[in-house]
This record gives structure tokens, sequence and C-alpha cells, in this order.
């Protein structure tokens, strides 16, 4: 079985390692078990300027709610990554606008030409649709 615990990096490792079963957590030797505690207690918390975590119960429920303000400190790559996906995001909204915007138009229009036709008013008194999309097309005629 696990050792008893006596400090915060071996307690740390024994919750780690009973998330395993029985038989693998005890498979492993004194120098992975050293490499495992060091990987799970190694990292520090971030320094913020702003580290706010509360929570509190509304109608019986239990919420939270976290403020964090600080230095960004991720790699260029990392920002790099996170400008394209803000990009693309743009990009796709503008587009998915437009073609929203598009529509609109297009089924406002319609509805104003129909209602418009319904009560007698003529927005092309010269053609009709129907003249326009059916009739058989004019020859050229040769000089």
């Amino acid at each position: 079985m696990i050792p008893a615990n006596n400090s915060k990096e071996e307690e740390a490792l024994a919750r780690f390692l009973n998330k395993f079963p029985f038989e693998v957590a005890e498979s492993f030797d004194a120098k992975q078990r050293q490499a495992m505690m060091t990987a799970l207690t190694s990292s520090s918390p971030p320094s913020r300027k702003v580290d706010v975590r509360k929570s509190f119960s509304l109608l019986g429920s239990k919420y939270y709610f976290v403020v964090l303000l600080g230095k960004d400190r991720r790699t260029h790559k990392r920002v790099r990554i996170a400008q394209i996906e803000a990009h693309d995001q743009g990009l796709r909204r503008y587009l998915s606008m437009g073609l929203a915007g598009s529509l609109l138009s297009v089924v406002v229009l319609s509805t104003v030409y129909v209602a418009a036709s319904a009560v007698g008013v003529n927005f092309f008194p010269q053609s009709h649709a129907d003249n326009v999309l059916f009739a058989p097309k004019a020859e050229a005629t040769e000089p």
C-alpha cells in the first residue's frame, strides 16, 4: 500500500496514486514516485494583481465566481494562435451577419412587393415579372 505521508507533496502524490487501481499504484518504484511528486508539485501558482475567488448560495444552489487580473505571460506562439482564432471568429461573424442581412433584405423587399401588388401599386408599369422571365428572346436583326 501507499506509505503514510508527512508532507504536502507526499499527500498530493497519495491522492494521485489512489486514483489508480491498487496493482498499478504499487508497481511504481521510488524513482518514479519521486518524479511524479515533482511533476505534481513543482508548478507554483502564478502571481496575479487581483485573484478573487468567492462562493455563495442562491435559491438553494451553490455558485462561485472568480476574478483574475494580471500580466499576460503566455508564449508568443500561444498568443498568435489566440489572435488567429479571434480573427477567424470575427470573419465568421461578419460573413454570417452579411448573409443574414442579405436574406432579410430579400424577404423584406419581396414582402413589400407582394403587398404593394395586392393593393394595386405597380412598381414597374411597363413590365411584369412573368413577361421578363418567360418572354421569348428577341432576335437581333442584322443591318
